[in-house]
């Protein structure tokens, strides 16, 4: 079973992330193999397994939660197609290829944006949250065959601190 996780920006771009390893940490901190260095983003925010029958994905006492299908999660499988909100970022879970066509219009409207203010209480009584809006996500990754890990430090110069 072939996995990876599709960015999906603002501006509409889609950028694929294969999963090439049994398990991921995504966070901000270093060592995280996704690192997002963002606030929104817990040091070590969650981890996706894919050594077990099924995909699973587990928040690692995030801040500010884990969302599958704008439902916050602690743990819950993972399926082809699910939109998947860590802090400001969007991902499309994929698996052998599938959904083949990502509507990203969509997709942003299905996410959750991190300290949006709550839309109306979900089935599962946790509140819903407004669609992505305001901070845009990184626009280039690493080249996925120099490393299985990736950084999406997206800063421009003018904006890094002076030292």
């Amino acid at each position: 079973m072939e996995s990876s996780l599709v960015l999906i920006g603002r501006d509409g771009t889609q950028r694929e992330i294969p999963l090439k390893k049994a398990r991921f940490v995504v966070g901000r901190q270093a060592d995280a193999q996704i690192r997002l260095p963002d606030p929104g983003v817990s040091r070590q925010h969650c981890e996706i397994q894919l050594d077990a029958a099924r995909p699973t994905i587990k928040d690692l006492g995030s801040s500010n939660g884990t969302y599958v299908n704008r439902r916050r999660v602690s743990q819950t499988e993972l399926s082809a197609g699910d939109v998947l909100s860590i802090g400001p970022f969007v991902f499309v879970f994929r698996v052998d290829g599938e959904p083949s066509n990502i509507d990203t219009e969509e997709v942003l409207e299905d996410a959750v944006e991190v300290g949006a203010p709550a839309k109306a209480p979900a089935a599962n009584g946790n509140a819903g949250a407004a669609p992505v809006a305001g901070r845009e996500p990184p626009t280039r990754i690493p080249d996925p065959d120099d490393s299985d890990e990736f950084d999406f430090d997206f800063l421009d110069e003018k904006d890094q601190p002076k030292l």
